[in-house]
């Protein structure tokens, strides 16, 4: 499917979530490693650094010309390393916003990449005279002339692309990309970030950004604060959730969830391993959050090279009979599984 074809199923279905990367830190396969995972010739078990895009249909109001100018909502959540990878391969053209959930290399190193969608582009000057340039000169102008219709907002960007991320996870941005924030010269491809505290947002003042309002939830990743998100349609009251990089999830964030209990249509979970970790779930801490939060699919991600995609789905399938709500909710229909690059999840329209 290409990313035309997923964007006209927005503008008549539902919001999607695509996972561009389920890997753990190192990725897969890891550099110069040569176990059976990390030579394996099947493409799910290839994992670039966690990072998921989402888009979902706006409530744009069509122009005279009854045309809409821009009819999905764009999200970014966590940019990494392999950022301008993920993006080519998703065919991302522009973002509203980014969500941050902590500010670790393979979660943010990939930010400098925003830079193509962080300023503000002016519309096309319709005033030139192409009959006064030579024949090279205006199929030049004609080409910038299409990429920036392409590009440009009517809403302008302002200050760079809005980036939302908890308190400590901003000051961190600041410090790994102080040369962004430095005065500068003209040049030198630097993107432009509006960076924004997620804090003070809750289920009752969510951040709303175009059609879909995003909640953080607080979450502890070894000794660090980080933020999971709770994504809802505002056309369709759905939601998705996507809860990455934490070993420990709270009472209070799990009731900002149960707020939801129902219409969760995904749950994107961190499950790094079967033995214990120092700062991810393993696969059954995993399972027993989703146990609490009980969304129709469960997706776990952030995965090392110790076991293959099928062994993952075959630990998961055995390990049900520990989770009645969750068995409940697969013999219902619902699934729990491990999550793969180039993932598509799709909420009830």
């Amino acid at each position: 499917m290409t990313l035309n074809e997923i964007r006209y199923d927005f503008i008549i279905s539902a919001m999607k979530m695509i996972l561009m990367g389920t890997g753990t830190s190192q990725g897969v396969p890891v550099i110069g490693c040569s176990c059976d995972v990390c030579t394996s010739p099947h493409t799910q078990d290839k994992r670039m650094r966690c990072s998921a895009y989402i888009e979902n249909a706006t409530n744009y109001v069509p122009g005279n010309d009854g045309t809409i100018p821009f009819p999905t909502t764009n999200l970014l959540i966590d940019c990494g390393p392999e950022f301008r990878i993920q993006a080519l391969r998703t065919k991302i053209t522009r973002l509203d916003a980014v969500l941050m959930t902590h500010s670790h290399a393979d979660h943010a190193h990939g930010l400098d990449d925003l830079r193509v969608f962080s300023h503000t582009m002016s519309a096309p000057d319709p005033a030139y005279n192409l009959s006064a340039m030579s024949e090279t000169e205006q199929k030049i102008k004609k080409r910038q002339d299409a990429r920036i219709c392409c590009m440009y907002k009517k809403e302008t960007l302002g200050r760079g692309i809005p980036i939302y991320a908890n308190t400590n996870t901003l000051k961190d941005l600041r410090f790994r990309f102080d040369y962004v924030f430095r005065p500068h010269h003209l040049g030198g491809g630097i993107p432009k970030f509006n960076l924004l505290d997620c804090t003070g947002f809750s289920v009752e003042k969510p951040i709303s950004i175009g059609s879909i309002s995003a909640v953080p939830i607080p979450m502890i990743h070894g000794q660090l604060k980080s933020s999971g998100w709770l994504l809802e349609d505002k056309n369709s009251g759905r939601a998705i959730a996507y809860l990455t990089d934490c070993n420990f999830i709270s009472e209070d964030s799990l009731s900002i969830l149960d707020a939801f209990k129902g219409r969760i249509d995904h749950l994107v979970i961190d499950g790094l391993r079967i033995e214990p970790h120092s700062s991810h779930c393993t696969f059954k801490e995993a399972l027993a959050y989703a146990d609490r939060i009980c969304a129709t699919h469960t997706w776990l991600t952030h995965f090392t090279h110790n076991l293959f995609h099928t062994e993952i789905q075959e630990y998961l399938t055995d390990a049900l009979v520990s989770f009645p709500n969750l068995k409940k909710i697969v013999d219902g229909g619902g699934s729990v599984a491990p999550g793969y690059d180039g993932l598509v999840l799709e909420t009830i329209a």
